[in-house]
């Protein structure tokens, strides 16, 4: 009976292991739509703060609705500096970019929309 005890326990014990080891690493970030608005505000900014980015690789959304073939550069700002950015067209489909090596801070990403409704976001 002492060795079925002991064999469920490692059992148990085995299978919580495994458990914890293929869980999902966590995921942060956040997302912002910018509708087309009366004020015309020409950018759409993605301000993060209080959530702070621990550092290293970022991912970068941009989804611009024009089909003006216009070229925007977005640019993702750690603690008010510049990390790095990217040019893109109004008319491209939603697009991604990583940028790696990336300090530790609170993040900004400022994307030019023209006049045009934008979806932006920021993963890690």
């Amino acid at each position: 009976m002492r060795l079925i005890a002991k064999l469920a326990t490692v059992v148990v014990a085995g299978t919580a292991a495994v458990a914890t080891l293929t869980a999902p690493a966590q995921a942060a970030g956040g997302t912002k739509y910018c509708p087309v608005s009366s004020n015309l505000e020409p950018w759409c900014d993605l301000q993060l703060y209080p959530t702070r980015f621990p550092g290293g690789t970022i991912s970068i959304d941009v989804d611009v609705s024009g089909s003006n073939p216009v070229v925007g550069h977005w640019t993702l700002y750690i603690d008010g500096g510049s990390v790095c950015g990217a040019d893109f067209a109004y008319s491209d489909p939603p697009r991604s970019w990583v940028c790696r090596n990336v300090r530790a801070g609170y993040p900004t990403l400022s994307v030019p929309r023209g006049y045009e409704a934008a979806r932006i976001g920021l993963r890690w």
